[in-house]
């Protein structure tokens, strides 16, 4: 059992605690759902720039891409994530240069794996493959991965400042990043012949003109002065990722097992049915942003009572918490119910006829999952987050595997793109049960997890 695990005991559930432990999470959300936001409008923003250019093909290759981008997302937050738990379990030792330590070792090791992941892509591209699809993926998959670097550094280095609760200083270099990298996309494809290659222009642009900025912030906030005597050692840092950062990544890598394998079924049913998947997919992706931004509020805030001696327990913002997000999204899917053809308009415009039908379609099929999905992600994160990612790493693989598995079935057996959405809805489903079930369990038992 692990040593911090008396400092999850029973919450306090009196009603003026859990109005101040909810004004706690709320403080600590705020800059997380910003943050959430401005990533939303940069990748609404793309698709939606793409779209009214009248752009369908470069909307067609970002769907096919989109497993790579999961992988990327997957490095990115692994490390990302490793950063802020151990920026939040050292805050109440002092700001120490082994902050900046990691965050730079972090970066480089991020900065490895993507090179390693354009050179597999590059490789495989000089293979005789049958998909055309697939060529096409894979000849823009080097450079497409080659252009997140500054993105990642960047949010390594941003992960430091939420850990510390400073979450709120670094939103302005990030609005800036999102503004140029939409600007420059914008421009190139008005002015110039592009398509894709204007993205992945503007991806790599915004985020290395702000990266010196926010890479500033991390040193003055978290770097001043020598390391305290008492400040995690480097090999703190290896076990944390791999008891934190490992299972975000490959919980986030098996989840876009998934994705893997419905992008090539749904290319036999036509480029606009892919694209109107794409849609749904970004569309709620960006209304996962209060789940996501709680999630890793309630974490951080455990983290940091994890890190204080004597610190009043954690639990009570998982009991606040997790009802909050459930109650939010329950009355989310309902408008979103109620407007499903207004919310398809913001992203696809009226010309796009066969596009616009397609995306309301699938919106409604997929509908459940506005509700689920999110509260299964706001609960893993959670989860993972406070050492229990190894749990939360072998149900994703159930998961993913039995959807996976499901989907073949289906397309072996000729059946229409409706079962598939009908398997993605009872795969969100599993998981939001079974994460619940195990956060309940937490919540009784909180010697059970395992806390770095």
């Amino acid at each position: 059992m692990s040593t911090d695990a008396h400092l999850l005991s029973t919450a306090d559930t009196r009603p003026s605690s859990t109005f101040r432990v909810i004004g706690q999470i709320g403080v600590q959300a705020i800059p997380q759902a910003i943050v959430a936001c401005v990533f939303s409008v940069v990748n609404l923003g793309m698709l939606t720039i793409l779209s009214r250019h009248g752009n369908t093909d470069a909307v067609y290759l970002m769907s096919l891409m989109q497993p790579a981008f999961f992988l990327i997302i997957a490095i990115m937050e692994g490390l990302a994530v490793t950063n802020q738990v151990f920026s939040a379990r050292t805050r109440h030792l002092g700001p120490t240069q082994s902050i900046l330590k990691s965050s730079r070792s972090l970066s480089w090791i991020g900065i490895g794996l993507i090179c390693l992941l354009a050179l597999i892509a590059f490789g495989a591209s000089r293979l005789s493959l049958a998909s055309p699809s697939l060529v096409l993926a894979l000849s823009y998959l080097p450079v497409a991965a080659l252009s997140m670097v500054p993105f990642l550094v960047f949010e390594v280095y941003y992960g430091a400042l939420r850990g510390r609760g400073q979450g709120m200083v670094g939103i302005a270099p990030l609005i800036v990043a999102a503004g140029l990298s939409l600007l420059v996309t914008g421009i190139l494809l008005k002015h110039y012949p592009m398509g894709f290659e204007a993205v992945l222009i503007g991806n790599f642009a915004g985020p290395l003109l702000a990266l010196p900025v926010i890479i500033i912030l991390a040193r003055r906030e978290t770097g001043s002065g020598d390391a305290a005597p008492n400040a995690p050692a480097p090999v703190r840092l290896v076990q944390m990722f791999w008891a934190v950062g490992f299972p975000v990544f490959f919980s986030i890598v098996i989840a876009s097992a998934s994705a893997a394998v419905l992008v090539p079924v749904l290319d036999r049913f036509g480029k606009d049915e892919v694209s109107a998947f794409l849609v749904v997919i970004r569309l709620r992706a960006a209304l996962m942003i209060p789940a996501v931004a709680v999630g890793s509020a309630i974490a951080i805030l455990a983290n940091q009572s994890l890190g204080r001696d004597g610190s009043a327990s954690g639990i009570r913002y998982l009991v606040a918490g997790i009802p909050l997000v459930l109650a939010l999204y329950a009355a989310v899917t309902l408008v979103v119910a109620l407007n499903a053809s207004a919310a398809v308009g913001l992203i696809v415009p009226g010309s796009e006829a066969a596009l616009s039908i397609w995306s309301n379609k699938l919106l409604l099929l997929l509908l459940p999952t506005f509700f689920l999905a999110p509260c299964a992600v706001c609960i893993q994160i959670i989860l993972e987050q406070l050492g229990d990612g190894i749990k939360v790493l072998a149900l994703t693989i159930l998961a993913e595997a039995a959807t996976a598995a499901a989907i073949l079935y289906a397309v072996y057996r000729h059946s229409p793109i409706e079962h598939i959405g009908y398997i993605l809805v009872a795969s969100a489903g599993f998981l939001f049960a079974v994460f619940l079930l195990r956060i309940v369990f937490l919540a009784r038992k909180p010697e059970a997890v395992h806390a770095v």
